[in-house]
């Protein structure tokens, strides 16, 4: 600090004062939002009315921050029309603000030409810089950024993809940014560029989980290390270069908070590559063991056991114990989430408009799934569903129902159906579309918080099992539905 020595003591204590400034008053808008959501949350309604009360009196404010705390904190309260009547007022008081400007990139990410996106996004900038906008406010540009960064990599215009990639500023997204781009150019071949952007990415979310570990949002950036580290090594694979990609998907796999079967694919695949084939077959025991494997990891499986224990004797004994394992692990597990709550009633429409209602399958053990056709990993989790319905499809005490909710467009009950269809998935699909109050009434009744998130309901019309989210392993996701839906139909 000594070369800061010249600076006169005034204009360091102004400096220090204004430093501290800024730090009160951000320390200030993290206390008070803390305060709202404990209001927001209190079971007291006495709570609630005083939370509504300042809620209003944001509403006076001139600042388009506060009536966007207003309309958030109303949603958290349930009264999403007056949320909304607040949106609506606040587009039309800040007609250059948060809400309009999130509102019109909207264009941007619907174009699919990437020159005439490029085009949206700079109009976009032009009506609403970023240098208007406060730090947390930023992400948006990112997301646009990133938008045109892949259709440009769609299209094949590397220098552009890579201008727009590199144009990223949020410092924990810039990974997701750098690999989301990097991944559509593998797909078109581009393996070098897409080489040098996962190198990038991989090098961010390092150092998020080492020097940088204490910086906000570090959580979030390191997350992606063990995904970047298996695709830059799998770009390794493509190029044929294997002894360079063995240590990246080790890596990768030895990070990993658990047991990944596109990682362990990959990584075994390498071991075979170079002859390693104890290290492989050992990599593909532990993900069948953990219900992860891939096919074409059971389809190396029988050829990796014959090489490396001389003959194919006992393999079928040796299938047979490692399938007990996995049924014992996931029985094991699945005990401990068992839950006893009244599952609440509700009547919905199926995709063609016939009501249908949780009471006329009391005695049944009902399986619901709530998804949308915009969630990823919901659509990622359908396989192994479709799976586990064709297993209980002669048991008449078993029925699954598939709940779409939380709609993000209008023809919601016509894409619901299409999708289902093209993907000749057997579910009876509900639509849980939004009231006239603007909410989704049954996800809220089963206060669902993230999607996919299932619900397995036993012949008392109780709730014994709640689950969100997909882990990727097929095996594992099939074996656990059903293991649920057994020990609630023995009300165990």
């Amino acid at each position: 600090m000594k070369k800061y020595f010249f600076f006169s003591l005034t204009i360091a204590t102004v400096l220090l004062s204004q430093q501290t400034i800024a730090q009160t008053k951000s320390q200030s808008a993290d206390s008070t939002i803390k305060y709202y959501t404990r209001l927001a949350n209190s079971t007291n309604e006495a709570d609630k009315a005083a939370l509504e009360s300042q809620l209003y009196t944001l509403l006076k404010s001139n600042k388009e921050t506060d009536w966007l705390t207003a309309s958030r904190f109303f949603y958290q309260l349930k009264k999403n029309k007056v949320a909304d009547s607040i949106a609506t007022a606040g587009k039309k008081k800040f007609p250059l603000g948060i809400w309009v400007r999130n509102d019109e990139v909207d264009t941007v990410y619907k174009e699919k030409d990437a020159v005439t996106k490029e085009k949206l996004y700079m109009a976009w900038i032009k009506k609403f810089p970023p240098k208007k906008f406060p730090a947390d406010q930023q992400i948006s540009y990112d997301y646009a950024r990133f938008g045109v960064a892949t259709a440009y990599a769609e299209a094949n215009n590397v220098k552009k993809a890579l201008e727009y990639a590199n144009m990223i500023a949020t410092p924990v997204w810039k990974g997701q940014g750098w690999a989301g781009t990097a991944q559509v150019l593998v797909k078109n071949g581009h393996l070098k560029e897409a080489e040098e952007l996962y190198r990038k990415a991989r090098e961010d979310a390092y150092a998020y989980k080492t020097t940088k570990s204490n910086e906000p949002g570090a959580g979030f950036a390191a997350m992606g290390y063990p995904g970047y580290s298996k695709s830059l090594g799998s770009v390794y694979m493509q190029q044929g270069d294997y002894e360079k990609a063995l240590p990246l998907l080790k890596e990768a796999h030895d990070s990993a908070k658990s047991v990944t079967g596109s990682i362990n694919s990959d990584y075994a695949t390498a071991l075979m590559k170079v002859g390693r084939d104890k290290e492989a077959f050992d990599i593909i025991d532990e993900a069948i063991k953990a219900g992860q494997a891939t096919p074409a990891m059971k389809a190396d499986l029988k050829t990796l056991y014959e090489k490396v224990i001389g003959s194919n004797a006992g393999y079928d004994e040796y299938i047979a114990s490692v399938n007990k394992l996995l049924l014992e692990n996931i029985r094991k597990e699945v005990s401990k989430q068992i839950i006893n709550i009244p599952a609440k009633n509700f009547t919905l429409k199926d995709v063609d408009g016939k009501e249908v209602s949780l009471s006329d399958y009391k005695g049944k053990t009902v399986v619901l799934d709530f998804w949308a056709t915009w969630c990823g990993p919901c659509k990622a989790s359908f396989p192994s569903m479709k799976m586990a319905v064709e297993r209980f499809k002669d048991d008449p005490n078993v029925k699954f129902l598939f709940i779409h909710t939380w709609e993000k467009e209008a023809n919601a009950t016509e894409s619901a159906k299409a999708y289902v269809n093209k993907n000749n998935y057997p579910f009876e699909v509900l639509m849980d579309l939004k009231n006239d109050a603007g909410a989704n009434p049954v996800v809220e009744s089963y206060k669902v918080t993230g999607i996919p998130t299932k619900f397995v309901i036993d012949g008392n019309g109780n709730i014994r099992f709640k689950f969100t989210g997909f882990s990727g392993g097929m095996d594992a996701a099939v074996e656990e539905v059903a293991t649920m839906i057994d020990m609630a139909k023995n009300n165990k």
